[in-house]
């Protein structure tokens, strides 16, 4: 083995792809690949001859102390000079890295000309910088970004994801501060007053149509206050927390959002909304003295204390009543028989519909615009639904018969609606009880059904309403201006379906409450920027559907890349933009030029 000079000047760095015998210290660099045959002559495996290319100064820590002292194989393998030739040292090789690069060799500069132009252009990073300073908004919007490309929130993936990547950071934050800047960076107060500033720039001032509903975010996060067991579709038993958000109805963008405890329910939500909204216009600001809010949103939200408070606030509604309304049997009885009249017929839509106002709540004062509208495919659906329940429920009171089963009062009165069924009392039955807590029961009076029939008259008159829908508004508008309205209500389920299958919001990755809301918070950014390419380039998807949706377009974002030069240790575009590039990136407002200069901004590699 050659002689190893132990001195000062002798020391380099220990290169990339070695062992290291943590006994002797000696490094060993794999050099020419061989076959080794086996003893049978059948079979045979692939080697490396190893040479030894120096000793490690700290053999148990190398991986972090990567020094050593180097042999001759060491510069006759590098076509380096040894210490007493170094003026005639050569460079035409690459450096030799000690450590992996914090930087990619290709770095994806795409994604990030789209964000920053769209961002820039919306006000978006001046609101954020606002209230949260130039170093925290560059951290929320790499994350949203983050988001955007990996489909995923989930950050411990964040920090190999950004070393291919430009940002808007200086550095590339680790996961675990990534975690403090979502428990302790971020103030649930900073977090509302950038709600209220973004809210009052996207709202126009003149009559805004923005669209509300909520959704439930699963979580396993223990001992959090608003982390509570609530009414999922999927699974009741799940805790959650409540999302509701606020979309502008004509472009999808975002306007407000808020969390909820999992156990509150949707009128209760809808409640808060109201008095948020009311905040956003304050008597004496001459800037919002047009303005004039129509909150649209579905039959969940319907109560005569939500009206009342929107009437009382000064804001607009377009709202869907439920069928099991009192108002609704009332108004469809006294007026079915003059929907379906010629007069009444809309060319455009193929439906029927008539307006007309009166009372909403027996203790009105004044009258509310009513709508009706019937739909032919509607109905069609609506009774085969209605038919199918019956005979379910008929199947089931059937067994409950035979098997002499016992229910609750609130079991039973599932079928009273069409059914008249005879039943006695028979002790009680235990029951889980909903909210905050698990294993809560309570004992219920228990019920056994004797007999039963269907009601004809009851099955008949809901029949007859099948393909009728309901509608009220505070605006004096025609049925069919609120039925259209109405039917651009999936605004919201759009931003919900986006959060969830593309931004990663199935469930909330976090475990305590402060992360919790920053985390709400970058979703929210996120959202908006994807709203902000999905309008942008609205007529492309028109023509190609299929290369259309944000998640196709981030990946030709992603495509857009800047490899490093290896003699000047700057990043340079290699190729061209394809056609779909460019298609895709000029209704974003991102043009070569924009790209270009993204790459010359990238830091010089060292």
């Amino acid at each position: 083995m050659p002689s190893i000079s132990r001195t000062e000047d002798n020391l380099v760095d220990i290169p990339l792809g070695v062992s290291v015998n943590k006994k002797t210290g000696f490094v060993y660099y794999n050099t020419d690949a061989k076959w080794v045959p086996s003893k049978s002559g059948d079979d045979g495996h692939g080697d490396h001859t190893k040479k030894c290319i120096g000793v490690a100064i700290d053999p148990k820590n190398w991986r972090d102390n990567r020094r050593m002292y180097a042999n001759q194989f060491y510069y006759t393998l590098f076509d380096r000079a040894a210490p007493a030739d170094k003026k005639q040292q050569k460079t035409s090789l690459p450096k030799v890295y000690a450590v992996y690069p914090e930087r990619s060799d290709c770095i994806s500069v795409g994604l990030y000309a789209v964000v920053k132009t769209l961002a820039d252009n919306a006000k978006l990073t001046d609101t954020l910088a606002d209230v949260f300073g130039s170093e925290n908004t560059s951290l929320i919007l790499d994350l949203a970004m983050y988001m955007l490309s990996a489909n995923s929130a989930v950050f411990q993936h964040y920090p190999h994801w950004a070393k291919s990547h430009a940002l808007f950071s200086d550095v590339i934050r680790s996961d675990s501060y990534i975690s403090d800047f979502e428990k302790e960076m971020v103030s649930l107060s900073e977090i509302n007053l950038f709600k209220r500033n973004w809210a009052r720039l996207v709202l126009d001032d003149g009559q805004v149509f923005v669209c509300y509903d909520s959704t439930n975010v699963n979580s396993q996060a223990e001992g959090i206050f608003i982390v509570q067991k609530g009414h999922a579709k999927d699974d009741p038993d799940k805790d959650q927390v409540n999302t509701e958000y606020t979309i502008r109805q004509r472009d999808g963008m975002p306007v407000t959002f808020k969390n909820f405890p999992g156990s509150i329910n949707d009128m209760s939500e809808a409640t808060d909304m109201i008095t948020e909204l009311k905040a956003l216009l304050p008597e004496g600001d001459k800037t919002l003295s047009r303005l004039h809010i129509v909150v649209i949103a579905d039959r969940g939200y319907v109560s005569q204390e939500n009206i009342d408070a929107m009437r009382e606030a000064g804001i607009g509604y377009i709202l869907m009543l439920k069928k099991n309304m009192d108002v609704v049997s009332e108004v469809l009885d006294r007026h079915i028989p003059e929907v379906k009249t010629s007069e009444n017929y809309d060319e455009e839509t193929g439906r029927f519909g008539i307006a007309f106002s009166q009372k909403l709540f027996e203790d009105d004062d004044k009258d509310t615009y009513f709508g009706i509208v019937w739909d032919g495919d509607l109905e069609r659906k609506h009774r085969a639904a209605l038919m199918k329940s019956i005979a379910a429920k008929e199947a089931r009171l059937q067994k409950a018969v035979e098997r002499h089963t016992r229910m609750t009062d609130q079991e039973l009165g599932t079928y009273w609606e069409f059914f008249d069924v005879k039943h006695h009392k028979e002790g009680t039955l235990q029951v889980n009880m909903r909210g905050k807590g698990t294993g809560r029961t309570k004992n219920d009076d228990a019920y056994v059904v004797d007999s039963y029939e269907r009601n004809t008259e009851a099955i008949n008159a809901a029949s007859n309403r099948c393909g009728y829908m309901v509608i009220v508004s505070s605006e004096n508008l025609t049925a069919m201006q609120m039925m259209q309205a109405m039917s651009k209500r999936d605004c919201v389920e759009k931003t919900f379906r986006a959060l969830k299958s593309s931004l990663g919001m199935d469930k909330m990755g976090v475990h305590f409450e402060p992360s919790m809301h920053t985390k709400s918070l970058i979703w929210f950014v996120a959202s908006i920027l994807h709203a902000l390419i999905f309008t942008k380039t609205e007529k492309l998807r028109a023509k190609d559907r299929k290369h259309g949706t944000v998640p196709a377009l981030v990946d030709q974002y992603e495509e857009v890349t800047a490899d490093l030069n290896l003699q000047t240790r700057t990043y340079e575009r290699r190729y061209k933009l394809t056609k779909m590039q460019r298609q895709s990136l000029t209704p974003c407002g991102v043009s070569l030029a924009m790209i270009d200069q993204v790459i010359e901004d990238l830091p010089k590699a060292p």
